[in-house]
């Protein structure tokens, strides 16, 4: 499996969406639709940003396709991750929120402007 794949597998376990990845990592969500559609290969500066969002990931696993995808960790590393995505969900959360309180308002706008 290629690394764009492996990508691809990680985004559909660690996050909602890909702009919740790519909020995690800054890796814009254009370059990964780029990785997912084979457009782009998963670059260097890829690799360290997704290591770094994501502490738990198995750098053998992402870069070589060796191993599982995530390392093995003690009791303090999994309760340090399962913060880390609850996080990452709180986050998501607030960014779907927003969007949907601008969508609504600018519904309510277009209703009062079709009223008035």
């Amino acid at each position: 499996m290629s690394i764009n794949k492996r990508v691809v597998q990680l985004i559909e376990k660690t996050s909602i969406s890909k702009a919740s990845f790519s909020e995690a990592t800054g890796i814009s969500t254009v370059i990964l639709s780029h990785i997912s559609s084979g457009r782009n290969k998963v670059g260097l500066t890829a690799v360290e940003q997704i290591l770094k969002a994501f502490g738990n990931v198995n750098a053998d696993w992402l870069i070589l396709g060796h191993g599982t995808m995530f390392k093995s960790i003690d009791k303090d590393d999994r309760y340090q991750e399962l913060e880390q995505q609850i996080n990452l969900l709180k986050r998501d959360m607030e960014f779907y929120n927003d969007k949907m309180k601008n969508k609504v308002s600018s519904m309510q706008s277009l209703i009062d402007k079709l009223k008035g």
